[in-house]
């Protein structure tokens, strides 16, 4: 399951299992922060497929779809 597949709600919390996609899509998430075993809490979506907002340690970010799909997941109780 990815962020982009998983309905996930606002405030819902993931564990990060694995960037995968691109080669320049990884790195790109990687230098804004995103790894391999990392907490993300969902705080929304924009209208209409827009970015994905999510908040990990003291960062805010907004992931595109394509961006979002990288992003294995396991959710967290």
């Amino acid at each position: 399951m990815t962020l982009l597949d998983a309905n996930l709600k606002p405030g819902q919390t993931v564990e990060i299992l694995k960037i995968a996609g691109e080669d320049s899509l990884r790195e790109r998430l990687h230098e804004m922060g995103l790894s391999a075993g990392m907490e993300v809490t969902v705080l929304g979506r924009a209208p209409f497929g827009g970015p994905l907002l999510i908040r990990f340690k003291t960062s805010f970010l907004a992931l595109r779809s394509e961006e979002a799909a990288c992003a294995q997941i396991t959710l967290k109780s």
